[in-house]
């Protein structure tokens, strides 16, 4: 990238190429600036931004623009600027062409802004859709799968219902089927160690 210079450098360059004094310099430009201006605007530091006429005149003997003198006496003021917008478009000679032209001109270069501004929304958009898509699959991974264990119960405790028993619990739950077997076992507890016959029929 080509540094850019501020003013001394860019009438430092020129006077050095042409070879001249300050004096033909300043004839160059017009004489105005005087020889003694252009010593200073070359050697010491600039204080203030120049006049109009001033700038006209080194435009002149530089053959530098306008705008050239402009930005480089607002380098040498300590500001940063550059030549040109980045989103501008300089057509040299736009100004002569017919308006037909000029306009068709504008037009097309509106379309492409257009178009660029379209480009970029799509691909904020494309960059959102991705980034929702990885939420999913970030969300999806968090959900256990079926039968997989989690640190949350499958299902609610069961409340403890001690309380809620009825007063007549152990009765309601004693044993109402068939009691033969207590009664043999009875029989067989009065015989103790005595054999075990089967009575005669």
């Amino acid at each position: 990238m080509m540094i850019q210079p501020d003013l001394a450098t860019l009438l430092g360059n020129v006077k050095a190429k042409k070879e001249w004094s300050y004096e033909a310099m300043s004839r160059a430009c017009g004489g105005a600036p005087s020889g003694k201006r252009l010593f200073q605007l070359i050697t010491a530091p600039l204080k203030n931004f120049p006049d109009p006429e001033t700038i006209q005149s080194l435009a002149r003997g530089t053959g530098a623009s306008i705008t050239d003198i402009v930005m480089a006496s607002a380098r040498s003021l300590g500001l940063e600027v550059v030549d040109a917008d980045p989103d501008s478009l300089h057509v040299p000679g736009l100004s002569d062409v017919p308006t037909s032209m000029r306009e068709a001109i504008i037009a097309v270069g509106r379309e492409a802004s257009r178009l660029s501004g379209q480009a970029h929304h799509a691909q904020d958009s494309r960059r959102q859709d991705a980034t929702d898509e990885l939420e999913l699959q970030r969300a999806a991974r968090r959900r256990p799968r079926k039968g997989q264990k989690t640190d949350q119960p499958a299902h609610p405790p069961v409340a403890d219902v001690d309380d809620e028993l009825p007063e007549n619990w152990q009765e309601l739950a004693a044993y109402k089927g068939p009691t033969s077997h207590l009664e043999r076992e009875r029989y067989f507890d009065e015989l103790g160690e005595a054999p075990q016959v089967e009575p005669d029929v």
